[in-house]
C-alpha cells in the first residue's frame, strides 16, 4: 500500500514500521497513533456536523409542516365561510374570485413547496442517516481492525519482550560467567604478580641486607683496625710515659742518693738560716717524694683521659654503622690492653 492510498483511507490500517532491536520504531508508532487519533477526531467532527445538519433540516421540515398546517387551516376556514354572491357587488365578487384563485394558487404552491421541501429533507436525512450509519459502520470496522491489530501488536510485543528477557537472562548469565572467569584470571594474575614482586622485594631486601652487613663488617673491621692503631699508639705513648716515669724515678732516686750524701755538707750555718729562703737543696727526700706523687697522678690522669677519649671515638664510629646494618658488632673490639 502506497502513501497516497494510506492518506486516502479514513484510518490507515496497514502499517510498515521499521524493525529495530527492541521492536518497532517508537517514533513511527507514535506518529501513526497520533495520525489515527487526529483522523478519528476529524471523523467524529464530520459525524457531529452531519447529525447537526440533519437536526437542522428536521427542524426546518417541522417548521414548514407547521406553516403548511396553518395555511391549510386558514384555507379551510376561508373555504368553509360561504360568500353570498347576491350580497356582493360585481367588483367585490370579482375580488373574491381573484382571492379564491390566488388562495388556490398559493395553496398549490405551498403544497408543492412543502412536498418538495419534505422530499428534499427526506432525501437529505436519508443521505445523512446513510452517511452516519456508513461512518459508524466504518468506524466500528476500523475499531475492530485496530483492536485486532493492537492485540496482534501487543502479542508480538509480549513475544518480543519475552524473547528479549530470555536473551537478556542468557546474556547476563554469559556476562556473569565471563566476569567470574575474568575475576579468577585477574586474581591469578594478581597473585602471580604479587608473588613475583614479593620475591623481587625479598631478593632486594636480601641484597640490601648483605650489602649492609658487608658495609657494617667493613666499617667494623676498619673501626677495629683504627682502634687497634689508636690503642697501639696509646700503648706506645704509655710506654714512652712509663719510660719517662722510670727515668724520672731513677733520676729521683739518684738525686735522693746524692742529696743523702751531700746533706751533711749543705746544712746552713745558724747565722745563715732564713725562714723565707727555701731552696730545692733544702728539701728533704720526703718532701721531694711528696712532690713526685702528684706528678705521677697527673700523668696517670692524662693517660686515663686519653684512653677514655679513644673509647668514645670508637663508639661514635662503630655504633651508627651497626645501626645502619640492623645489628650489633659481630665481635668485641679490644679498646684497652
Amino acid at each position: 500500500m502506497t502513501a497516497a492510498d494510506t492518506r486516502g483511507d479514513l484510518v490507515p490500517l496497514r502499517t510498515d514500521f521499521d524493525l529495530v532491536w527492541r521492536g518497532y520504531d517508537r517514533h513511527q508508532v507514535r506518529h501513526y497513533v497520533h495520525s489515527a487519533e487526529a483522523e478519528l477526531r476529524l471523523t467524529a467532527v464530520d459525524r457531529d456536523a452531519a447529525v447537526a445538519r440533519a437536526d437542522d433540516l428536521a427542524r426546518q421540515l417541522e417548521t414548514a409542516r407547521t406553516e403548511i398546517a396553518e395555511l391549510r387551516g386558514r384555507l379551510d376556514r376561508i373555504c368553509r365561510t360561504p360568500v353570498e354572491p347576491d350580497a356582493l357587488t360585481g367588483r367585490l365578487r370579482r375580488m373574491v374570485e381573484l382571492a379564491e384563485e390566488e388562495a388556490s394558487d398559493v395553496t398549490a404552491r405551498a403544497r408543492a413547496a412543502a412536498e418538495q421541501s419534505w422530499a428534499t429533507a427526506d432525501r437529505a436525512a436519508a443521505r445523512l442517516r446513510g452517511r452516519a450509519e456508513q461512518l459508524v459502520t466504518e468506524l466500528d470496522r476500523r475499531r475492530r481492525e485496530m483492536e485486532t491489530e493492537h492485540a496482534d501488536l501487543m502479542s508480538r510485543a509480549r513475544e518480543q519482550v519475552t524473547t528479549m528477557a530470555r536473551q537478556a537472562v542468557r546474556r547476563r548469565r554469559e556476562l556473569d560467567e565471563q566476569a567470574a572467569r575474568l575475576r579468577e584470571q585477574v586474581e591469578t594474575d594478581f597473585q602471580l604478580a604479587m608473588a613475583a614482586r614479593r620475591a623481587e622485594a625479598l631478593h632486594a631486601l636480601a641484597e640490601q641486607d648483605r650489602a649492609a652487613k658487608a658495609r657494617a663488617d667493613r666499617l667494623v673491621r676498619e673501626a677495629e683496625e683504627h682502634a687497634q692503631r689508636i690503642v697501639a699508639e696509646a700503648r706506645r705513648e704509655v710506654d714512652v710515659l712509663r719510660g719517662h716515669r722510670d727515668r724520672l724515678a731513677e733520676d729521683l732516686r739518684t738525686a735522693q742518693h746524692l742529696l743523702a750524701e751531700v746533706e751533711p755538707l749543705l746544712d746552713p750555718l745558724p747565722e745563715e738560716a732564713s725562714p723565707e729562703a727555701v731552696s730545692p737543696e733544702d728539701l728533704s727526700p720526703q718532701d721531694l717524694l711528696a712532690q713526685e706523687v702528684p706528678l705521677r697522678e697527673t700523668s696517670a690522669r692524662e693517660v686515663s683521659s686519653q684512653d677514655t677519649a679513644t673509647r668514645s671515638t670508637l663508639r661514635q664510629v662503630i655504633r651508627p654503622e651497626c645501626r645502619l646494618a640492623g645489628r650489633g658488632p659481630s665481635r668485641s673490639v679490644p679498646l684497652v690492653p
